[in-house]
């Protein structure tokens, strides 16, 4: 004769099986919550290094340019603001850095360079022997500012010689005075999700120091440019 089973014991193991299998899931849940969470605040961590990194870059830029120094140039016709610019790269002057003295000057050069760097170039106006118009930069000292950078773009606010527009523009070169205003742009490679806000910067000098301005145009009296 079979003995009766017991419903109730039978019951329990089931419940039993069925509250490990819950338990095992929701420990999955959890665990997978836990290990998205430690990703997103890596991700977080890494999105505010790489905008620290942009925003030091502008910073840097700002407080070159802003600082710019319209050193005159007399081989021409007539004087010149030694500064001179088209969309990929920028020259110009201005008061050397604590580290770069007993140098007054440096001439600074911002760039992109082919592996997607984008760099301030620094040659102190003590440096001997390297042609600063020379299209290269050996012998200049280079600071790179940012990494994974897939174009540059510049632009140049001002007037320009036939052209009494105020527009910005792509050169500014061999004109009587700086652009009134410096537009930098900074595109990075796809993947990288910094941003680059766009930068625009005002010279503080945006005459040329050996000129006389004429109210009306804002020029060099008796210069076009």
């Amino acid at each position: 004769m079979t003995a009766p089973c017991d419903r109730d014991a039978g019951f329990t193991l089931v419940e039993l099986l069925v509250s490990l299998a819950i338990v095992a899931v929701l420990s999955g849940m959890v665990l997978a919550g836990v290990q998205l969470g430690f990703q997103t605040a890596a991700q977080a961590r890494a999105r505010g290094a790489g905008n620290a990194a942009v925003i030091t870059a502008q910073t840097v830029l700002r407080d070159r340019i802003e600082a710019l120094v319209p050193n005159t140039r007399y081989e021409f016709a007539r004087p010149i603001a030694d500064v001179r610019g088209d969309a990929a790269r920028f020259s110009f002057f201005a008061p050397a850095a604590p580290a770069e003295r007993p140098a007054s000057l440096t001439r600074y050069r911002l760039a992109r360079s082919e592996d997607g760097q984008l760099v301030l170039f620094a040659l102190a106006d003590t440096t001997a022997g390297v042609d600063p118009y020379a299209p290269d930069t050996a012998g200049w000292t280079p600071q790179v500012l940012l990494t994974n950078v897939e174009r540059l773009e510049i632009a140049y606010f001002g007037t320009l010689p036939g052209d009494p527009v105020r527009d910005w523009r792509s050169r500014w070169i061999e004109r009587g005075n700086p652009p009134e205003l410096v537009r930098i742009r900074v595109a990075f490679f796809e993947g990288d999700r910094r941003q680059w806000p766009d930068l625009v910067i005002r010279p503080v000098p945006n005459v040329n120091a050996a000129c006389t301005v004429d109210p009306a145009t804002g020029q060099c009296s008796g210069d076009a440019a």
